[in-house]
């Protein structure tokens, strides 16, 4: 059943931890009775009445810092934003830490309609995002790694402003944005949160003494809209700086429910902002950051379709008056950052508080689940590092603890013929992590670089449940769980020749043990084991002038993998299942001509479970992963040439998907498919852009998300075509 703890129909939860972040969100009239009506969010009147009375946004955040080469123009360049970058975490260029990294900028996130981490894997290859259910539920996808086996838990971490997001708010707007950073692969020794995928680290642009703002505005297919209005700069001369940011945006679905005459079902809005204080005297080595983040978002989701009727575009039901879905999750984080440098060496102290409701509501077949949520998080990071060059080593060190709250409730009513509940099911969960982690790099020789790196860590979590109906107790549970673990890295990175890179990384990752955060009988009150992965990798990274090029090879061994078992809607979570994901990767860019870049990216994964008893006499050993393509490609063209009218700076890409499985039996099957997307923008001076573009131009349906339910197979489907346009103006110091 969706959402109520099965693998196959448990629609995901999860809105992105707007870092350290204050999101000032505007409503009007009827949309606050909206919230009224449908949320729990009373707090956001209060920001709303703080901020139009305080007026000031505050972010603070360790931001990644670049050495990228400045252009003039807005094209992103080829090869060198990939690489002269100095990581988040690690005082190393990406191409010398011997690890698989990703640098994008603001820019390119702009240029590729990147407005949500949904919209990622756009600019970062090899990675899949998707939703399961809801936007509360992302499966992301890296190297074969997935978090659509347990979706409380992915595999893969968000950061935003050195701050790990809550799981259920991994999707969300994303405004202001500076950088965002991918690292392949376990990062237990560079974060305090585990990741066993790899981590994507946004960077959030921080206030300075040159005065910016922008806004943005644009409307696309489907009655869709964005806008966005940014403001920083200096509030007390070399002393104090301020910064501001607004976002509103629309996206409807293209579903239908005959039952009520909705026809924008699978859609969201999403309305919040972000205030920034940075406090930084010049000449001084120290800096202080305060950030408040809020947003709300909203809409139809945990829609279906029939699996085989995608163009049919309709809720598969076959009982009449079936409802439309509501959800709504609200959420508000605040974060304090400090920063001080010494003799070659940076301290930098992080807390943040973080959170998150959820008002949930979908129909399944004749009946209709209710699933509100509550979430909570607080985080303290104390992190150690050095910082310039021409050093002997490099260390990154730190020491993490993090507690994470979730109440929930679960309740099944029958709505024909007549309305009638069944059992209502509390729970709380409550996991917390205390690690102490490092990672250094000895330069041995002048092209020759050793990397160690380590993590002692202690996790503990409990969870207390109970069923009810009639006023009697059906099934509890009260335990608790906790465990130590080390873990460790080695990474060797040689330079060949002038710009050639040989790197090669062993490390370990995992996932806590833990209970089933959406418990559906006694069997939740046994907890499962951590998930260990031992990965290996192998590459290469080419660059010269204006050429770039990598390539690699991954191997994933993962052990106690934490799956679903038992029979459909009331499985459980259980270390049951051994796992191999390898595979090759590599990318190309290259500016042939002046102004003019050709791309290309893609991978080939083989992803299977060598053990997998599912406790009810079925073994899957030998199938595939689901949420894991066989493989994905990728071409990009771009150019950009001057005009007596401006600059235009025309683009595509063309994505191709390869065939996977959403269900463990590898019954439920998505083929491969295509999509092309087309650009054009046109820039006055470099104050005022105008894009127009088209995505999924053939409108091309895909299944996203599928599972088997009591009327047969169903799927989420993509939206197809989308056209729009996006107009920015851009004032004060557009150089940013």
């Amino acid at each position: 059943m969706p959402g109520s703890g099965t693998h196959n129909s448990a629609p995901g939860h999860g809105l992105p931890p707007m870092s350290t972040e204050l999101t000032l969100t505007l409503f009007g009239k009827q949309d606050m009775s909206y919230f009224n009506t449908h949320t729990t969010a009373q707090w956001h009147q209060k920001l709303y009445k703080g901020l139009m009375a305080g007026g000031v946004l505050v972010s603070c955040s360790a931001q990644a810092e670049t050495i990228a080469v400045k252009n003039n123009t807005s094209a992103p360049k080829a090869a060198k934003e990939h690489l002269e970058v100095v990581g988040v975490r690690q005082p190393r260029r990406l191409d010398q830490t011997g690890t698989s990294g990703q640098f994008v900028t603001g820019a390119q996130l702009r240029q590729k309609q990147v407005r949500d981490t949904n919209d990622l894997a756009r600019v970062l290859p090899g990675v899949q995002i998707q939703s399961s259910g809801s936007f509360l539920f992302p499966a992301i996808t890296v190297r074969g790694i997935t978090s659509a086996q347990d979706l409380y838990h992915p595999a893969t971490t968000f950061y935003v402003d050195d701050v790990p997001v809550l799981p259920i708010n991994a999707m969300q707007s994303l405004i202001g944005i500076e950088s965002v950073q991918l690292l392949r692969g376990p990062q237990v020794a560079l974060y305090g949160q585990s990741a066993e995928g790899g981590v994507i680290d946004i960077a959030t642009r921080q206030p300075g003494p040159r005065a910016h703002a922008s806004f943005e505005a644009g409307a696309e297919s489907r009655y869709g809209y964005h806008v966005t209005g940014t403001a920083d700069g200096s509030l007390i001369k070399d002393w104090l700086y301020g910064s501001i940011a607004l976002t509103s945006q629309e996206q409807q679905g293209n579903v239908s429910n005959p039952s009520t005459g909705s026809r924008r079902l699978g859609g969201f809005e999403s309305r919040g902002g972000r205030a920034t204080l940075r406090l930084a005297p010049t000449d001084q080595p120290w800096e202080l950051a305060f950030a408040v983040d809020g947003s709300c978002s909203y809409g139809s989701q945990d829609v279906y379709v029939g699996f085989n009727h995608l163009r049919d575009r309709k809720v598969a039901s076959v009982v009449p008056g079936t409802p439309d879905p509501r959800l709504s999750r609200c959420g508000h984080d605040e974060s304090l950052h400090g920063t001080y440098h010494f003799d070659g060496w940076k301290l930098s102290a992080i807390a943040s508080w973080q959170d998150s409701d959820i008002s949930r509501s979908f129909p399944y077949y004749s009946y209709i689940s209710t699933q509100p949520e509550q979430w909570s998080a607080n985080t303290q990071e104390l992190r150690l590092s050095t910082e310039g060059k021409h050093r002997f080593f490099d260390v990154v060190t730190g020491f993490y603890h993090q507690t994470t709250y979730q109440d929930r409730t679960s309740q099944t009513a029958a709505y024909v013929p007549s309305y009638m509940p069944y059992p209502l099911t509390a729970s709380h969960n409550r996991a917390e992590t205390v690690a102490l982690y490092g990672n250094a790099y000895w330069h041995i020789l002048k092209n020759l670089d050793l990397g160690l790196g380590g993590r002692l860590s202690r996790d503990l979590s409990s969870i207390a449940f109970n069923s009810t109906y009639g006023g009697q107790t059906l099934y509890a549970g009260n335990k608790s769980r906790n465990q130590n673990m080390s873990l460790g890295n080695v990474s060797l990175d040689y330079e060949a020749l002038p710009g050639w890179h040989l790197h090669g990384r062993v490390s370990q990752g995992y996932k806590p043990a833990g209970f089933n955060y959406a418990p559906t009988s006694i069997a939740d009150a046994t907890s499962y084991n951590p998930e260990r992965e031992l990965s290996y990798e192998i590459g290469t990274v080419y660059r010269h002038k204006q050429f770039f090029a990598r390539v690699g090879y991954f191997y994933n061994h993962l052990q106690n993998e934490q799956v679903y078992v038992g029979s459909a809607g009331y499985q459980t979570i259980a270390s049951a299942a051994r796992a191999h994901a390898s595979g090759v990767e590599g990318e190309i860019q290259w500016e042939f001509r002046p102004g003019w870049i050709i791309g290309a990216d893609g991978n080939r994964t083989i992803s299977k479970f060598d053990s997998f008893n599912d406790g009810a006499g079925n073994n899957y050993a030998g199938l595939r992963m689901p949420y894991v393509p066989e493989f994905m490609a990728a071409g990009h063209l771009s150019t950009r040439f001057q005009t007596g009218f401006g600059r235009i700076e025309p683009g595509l890409d063309l994505r191709v998907t390869g065939p996977q499985y959403f269900d463990i039996a590898n019954q439920l099957k998505q083929p491969t498919y295509t999509q092309l997307d087309l650009r054009t923008t046109w820039s006055f001076g470099s104050r005022y852009e105008v894009m127009v573009y088209a995505n999924n131009v053939t409108d091309k349906l895909y299944r996203t998300y599928a599972f088997t339910g009591p009327a047969g197979n169903v799927a989420q489907i993509s939206f197809g075509r989308t056209v729009g346009f996006n107009l920015k103006v851009a004032m004060g110091d557009t150089a940013r």
